[in-house]
C-alpha cells in the first residue's frame, strides 16, 4: 500500500504506479487534475467527507493548449484503466453554479469494471460522466481528446453507497451502470440522468433503492432525458422526492426520442399515474426479473 498526503505526490504515483497498487489518501484537499491509466488500481480515502480531490475546470475555460476545455476535458479525475476501485473520498468540481460555468465534470469514468463506493461526487452540470462516448462524439473528438477517452468499448460500472450532487444531466453517458443504495441529490432544477446507450446495448442505468433528494430549489426536476436515441435508465424501488416532476421523464425537447428511449420505473411509494405514456411502468414480476437479470449481467451480488 502506498500512503499519500499531498497532490503532487498523488499525480506522480498515478503516472508511474503499477497494476494492482493500492493507494491510501490521508485526510486533506488534493487540488489538481488527475488521471488513472493503470489497471487494477484501488484508491482508499481516510475519510469520505474530508479526503477531497478537487479542481475547477469548466466548458469555456481556456486550457494550456489554447482551446476551450469542452465538456470532456473539464474532469477533476479521469479513470481510463480497467478494474479500478475508489472508496471513501470526495471528488469535486468547484465550478458552480451551472448558470455561470456550464458543464463541469467531477468524475469521468471510462474504464470497464469500475467501482465507486462510499464516495461523494459534487458539481452542478454533468457531474459524473460514465464512458464510453456516443459513437458520433468519438468521431468528432478524435485528435482533440485523449485517445484513452475515445475507446468505444462497452463498460460496466457500480456506484454503491455514494452521494452524487448536481442539477443538469448530472449523471450521463453510455456505461451500463448500477447505482445502488445511493443518494442522488439535486441542487437545482434539471435532470438527474442523461443516458445515451446504443440500440444494441442490452441495459443502461439502473437506480436501485436510491434516495432522490432535493438540496436546493429543484421543483420540476426530471428523472432522466435521453441524450441520444435509445438511451436507457430504470428507477426501481427508489425513494422519490417531491421535487421530481409528476411526468417523471422528458423526451429531450425538440426531438422524437420518446419513440426510442428505454425508460423504466417501479415504486410502491410514489404515484406513477401521471408519468409520460411512453415510459415503461413495470409490475412486480417484471421488476424482479429486470433487477435479477441486470445484477447478473453486471456481476453484482446483493
Amino acid at each position: 500500500m502506498i500512503e499519500i498526503n499531498n497532490a503532487s505526490t498523488l499525480n506522480d504515483i498515478l503516472n508511474y504506479c503499477k497494476d494492482g497498487e493500492t493507494i491510501y489518501l490521508k485526510k486533506g484537499t488534493y487540488n489538481g487534475k488527475f488521471h488513472i491509466t493503470s489497471n487494477n488500481i484501488t484508491i482508499i480515502g481516510e475519510d469520505m467527507e474530508n479526503t477531497i480531490i478537487t479542481n475547477d475546470d469548466y466548458f469555456h475555460k481556456i486550457l494550456n493548449d489554447g482551446n476551450e476545455a469542452n465538456t470532456f476535458r473539464t474532469y477533476t479525475l479521469l479513470v481510463t484503466g480497467a478494474n479500478v476501485t475508489i472508496k471513501n473520498v470526495t471528488i469535486e468540481n468547484r465550478s458552480k453554479p451551472s448558470s455561470k460555468y456550464g458543464q463541469a465534470v467531477a468524475l469521468s469514468a471510462c474504464g470497464d469494471n469500475f467501482k465507486c463506493i462510499n464516495t461523494i461526487l459534487k458539481s452542478a452540470q454533468d457531474t459524473l460522466f460514465t464512458g464510453p462516448l456516443p459513437k458520433d462524439l468519438i468521431e468528432r473528438y478524435t485528435g482533440f481528446l485523449l485517445k484513452e477517452q475515445l475507446n468505444p468499448r462497452e463498460t460496466k460500472q457500480i456506484y454503491e453507497n455514494c452521494k452524487i450532487y448536481g442539477d443538469t444531466d448530472f449523471i450521463f453517458g453510455c456505461s451500463q451502470a448500477l447505482f445502488i443504495n445511493s443518494d442522488i441529490i439535486s441542487i437545482g432544477k434539471g435532470y438527474l440522468a442523461a443516458p445515451a446507450h446504443a440500440k444494441d446495448m442490452k441495459y443502461g442505468y439502473l437506480f436501485y433503492k436510491c434516495n432522490l433528494i432535493c438540496n436546493g430549489i429543484a421543483d420540476g426536476t426530471f428523472l432522466a432525458r435521453p441524450w441520444r436515441d435509445y438511451g436507457c435508465a430504470a428507477f426501481i424501488d427508489c425513494n422519490v422526492g417531491n421535487h421530481i416532476d409528476q411526468r417523471g421523464f422528458n423526451k429531450w425537447d425538440g426531438t422524437n426520442r420518446d419513440k426510442t428511449a428505454r425508460f423504466y420505473e417501479y415504486s410502491l411509494n410514489t404515484d406513477l399515474t401521471k408519468r409520460e405514456k411512453w415510459v415503461n411502468l413495470l409490475n412486480k414480476d417484471e421488476t424482479i426479473k429486470y433487477v435479477n437479470d441486470f445484477l447478473k449481467y453486471i456481476d453484482y451480488k446483493l
